[in-house]
């Protein structure tokens, strides 16, 4: 016993980790999440790749303890339902009792950033911290609270979807229909859908070889070969995102005065220091110099595996509650 799966379920990817009891990766399997808006179709795959994970490690069943998973979107933590991931088919979803009832062992679900900033606060970066936010742009632009060393789900489990605040009234679309969202700024899609216009513009070729003008083929990775390769307009496009990002920042320094940010997700794992510290200067302009002074602003520790080590710590948590409740 002590084996614990934490498992990162993503829009565009599935991430399975075993984790001991100390919380060390003993294996991990990544898969493309199902191309499909169906949550039963997306839930197969989840227990599909569950069990391909702890047949390649070998690992039993009757050795895991439970499992803990990160979803994007809102979920109410203490019901274990997704309310909403448009991306995943998921609507009223209680995934925590579908995991429960599929392996027979206890779960926790809760917002994938939210696990990403938690693992980082008991033993990543921001270690010994009590009022931290993670920022995980991707996709879309994940984030997740931590207040007096716990997080911070507000009254059922929504707080910190950062990336739905309104920056530009009447701005760019968002994913969730909105518009001016800070997500429609900053994220991954956000750029991509900027930069199929270089690409058809002869401004981009490294793009328009390797995806076309289809902007959902636009990834981190691709953005980074074009930067690479001297692309300046498509550089541009990315800065832009990180000075986006910062006045999101300095908006939350104003009104939760943390004493750091994680930042992680594709865009962050592909850039690294050159777009976090575009983030932080677009920060430190827009906030108020006596609140802002004292701000870190640090990588993700765990970057991609992030998830998947807080669900299982988070698990750690609420099993051992339990035992002693």
């Amino acid at each position: 016993m002590g084996k614990r799966i934490g498992f990162d379920l993503g829009a565009t990817k599935m991430l399975c980790c075993i984790l001991d009891e100390k919380g060390n990766i003993l294996h991990r399997l990544k898969r493309k999440s199902v191309a499909s808006q169906k949550a039963q179709e997306v839930y197969s795959a989840i227990v599909q790749c569950i069990e391909e994970c702890l047949e390649e490690a070998s690992i039993s069943l009757a050795e895991i303890e439970g499992i803990g998973m990160g979803a994007p979107g809102v979920v109410n933590f203490h019901k274990g339902i997704v309310l909403e991931a448009p991306n995943l088919g998921f609507k009223d979803y209680p995934l925590r009792k579908q995991l429960e009832k599929t392996f027979s062992l206890p779960a926790v679900v809760d917002n994938d950033v939210n696990l990403a900033t938690y693992a980082e606060v008991r033993k990543g970066v921001a270690k010994g911290m009590k009022h931290v936010i993670g920022l995980f742009p991707g996709t879309g632009l994940g984030s997740g609270i931590v207040l007096n060393g716990d997080l911070y789900r507000g009254s059922f489990g929504g707080a910190g979807e950062v990336g739905h605040t309104i920056l530009e009234l009447e701005g760019r679309l968002c994913g969730c229909g909105g518009y001016g969202h800070l997500e429609a700024l900053v994220s991954r899609s956000a750029i991509a859908k900027d930069v199929v216009a270089l690409a058809a513009s002869g401004k981009a070729p490294t793009v328009l070889d390797k995806a076309g003008t289809d902007y959902r083929k636009i990834k981190s990775g691709l953005l980074k070969k074009a930067v690479d390769a001297g692309e300046k307009d498509v550089e541009k496009a990315v800065l832009r995102s990180a000075w986006f990002l910062g006045i999101g920042m300095a908006n939350l320094v104003h009104i939760l005065n943390p004493e750091g940010f994680v930042l992680g997700g594709g865009l962050v794992e592909k850039f690294g220091s050159y777009y976090v510290e575009a983030a932080e200067a677009s920060m430190r302009k827009h906030a108020l110099p006596s609140l802002v002074k004292s701000v870190r602003v640090q990588i993700s520790a765990f970057l991609e595996d992030a998830v998947a080590v807080g669900a299982a710590l988070l698990l750690a948590e609420e099993l051992k509650g339990k035992e002693h409740g």
